[in-house]
């Protein structure tokens, strides 16, 4: 048979205040994103500065224990 289309009861008017919400609304998820681009640019940045930080603590450790255990060995001198 004869397909039946049913309309919504009130037509949703693009009146000047629909699209400036429209439109705050695009803004506001833009600035999300932006913002939560930022955020993890700068998590990315502290995990490489622990990272490094973590790397130079380990070797003044390793320079540490060297000299401690050169200290500790009798030295022989012939």
């Amino acid at each position: 048979g004869k397909k039946v289309s049913k309309a919504p009861k009130i037509q949703r008017l693009a009146t000047p205040l629909t699209l400036q919400k429209k439109l705050t609304r695009i803004a506001e998820k833009k600035k999300r994103i932006t913002k939560a681009k930022a955020e993890a640019e700068y998590q990315k940045l502290l995990a490489m500065r622990l990272k490094e930080q973590r790397e130079r603590g380990c070797e003044s450790l390793a320079k540490r224990r060297s000299k401690l255990s050169a200290a500790s060995k009798p030295s022989v001198v012939a």
